[in-house]
């Protein structure tokens, strides 16, 4: 195990993931502004979201930087586990969870339940080179993540199918759509897939976390970007035929804490109507004839 393989690829990570981190911050922004008249919970939802994955930049910058920084020369330190180092797990395992739930709520218990158990046994572990008895959970959590996007991303599909209207432009829309589905969910299905073979493979490098740090960036950017992308598809189809497709807001059950989003409301054009009435009276009354008395 060399420095290169170790915190060499925990670093590389760190980079993609701040890259990745500029475009959360570019797309939440862009939420805000374009789309003010979202219900409160989606706007509560979308904070939460960036707030997790902002944490999570936080504690992995943190954790480089005490093991290549503050421990720079102190070789007997690279070896024991930073507590930035295990509890960044928990941050990246809340936003995954987040924008699972919010396309498939009971998908996602399973992969979050673990990722706890993860960073629980860390911080008993207190040695890297005891990693390797955590293999089975990093596999079954990242699997099951993987798994999710896959279902989420071909129930999509098949719903979005079964709404085209025979228009052309909308079941244009309703394509692009489905391929926006799949390519989303396939990008993080094979970054939480890599993550898996990497650390099954060589679990006592950290190869597998320069995926695993990027993988909470590619979920809150394909569901901002999913967010951002109802005003383009709306002006993409009402000019022509006026039919749009409409994810369902209606909660299965109480236990659904977020909808999907609506199309942005458009503000009427008002019309005023002004109605103008003149009244005009003559009177002719003749110098010689008078009213009577």
């Amino acid at each position: 195990m060399t420095l290169g393989d170790t915190f060499g690829a925990a670093f590389i990570g760190l980079v993609i993931s701040a890259i990745l981190y500029g475009l959360t911050v570019l797309q939440t922004y862009h939420y805000y502004r374009t789309y003010p008249r979202d219900s409160k919970n989606m706007k509560w939802f979308v904070g939460i979201m960036w707030a997790g994955d902002t944490v999570h930049l936080i504690l992995c910058t943190w954790c480089i930087y005490w093991y290549l920084v503050s421990n720079f020369g102190n070789y007997a330190n690279l070896g024991i586990p930073h507590w930035t180092m295990d509890l960044q797990t928990d941050a990246n395992w809340v936003v995954g969870c987040g924008v699972q739930m919010f396309f498939a709520r009971r998908l996602s218990v399973i992969h979050g339940s673990l990722g706890i158990y993860f960073t629980t046994q860390a911080f008993i572990l207190k040695s890297f080179a005891k990693y390797k008895s955590l293999t089975w959970v990093t596999c079954v959590g990242l699997g099951s993540a993987a798994a999710a996007d896959i279902l989420i991303a071909v129930s999509l599909c098949y719903f979005l199918h079964k709404s085209r209207t025979g228009f052309a432009r909308t079941d244009t829309v309703i394509t692009m759509l489905m391929v926006y589905a799949i390519n989303t969910g396939l990008l993080t299905s094979i970054f939480a897939t890599l993550s898996v073979i990497f650390y099954a493979a060589m679990p006592g490098n950290f190869v597998w976390i320069s995926f695993f740090w990027s993988l909470g960036r590619l979920y809150i950017n394909s569901f901002l970007a999913t967010l951002n992308s109802r005003e383009m598809l709306w002006e993409a189809v009402l000019p022509t035929d006026g039919t749009f497709v409409q994810l369902s807001q209606t909660r299965s059950d109480g236990s659904n804490a977020y909808r999907y989003p609506t199309e942005p409301k458009r503000p009427i054009p008002s019309l005023n109507v002004t109605v103008e009435t003149t009244k005009q009276q003559r009177a002719d009354y003749s110098p010689t004839v008078r009213p009577r008395q």
